[in-house]
């Protein structure tokens, strides 16, 4: 089922600001430390080995795989 992206959308931002681009592994980390719901560390993971340039081409492919909902 997917989540709303607004739940996983911080994690994406802020990720994208640090790197300068999307990476699943610094993401999901930050999501374990803080604690974040299953269903959000379950979505970032979903991410695997791509990089992504933008958030928006992050939210496009979670969108596109039925993993967020706006």
């Amino acid at each position: 089922m997917a989540i709303t992206w607004s739940k996983v959308a911080p994690y994406i931002e802020e990720g994208f600001a640090s790197n300068g681009r999307v990476e699943r592994t610094s993401i999901v980390d930050k999501a374990f430390d803080d604690g974040a719901d299953d269903d959000i560390v379950d979505t970032i993971d979903a991410i695997g080995s791509r990089i992504f340039n933008s958030v928006e081409e992050t939210k496009q492919f979670l969108l596109s795989q039925g993993l967020v909902a706006e």
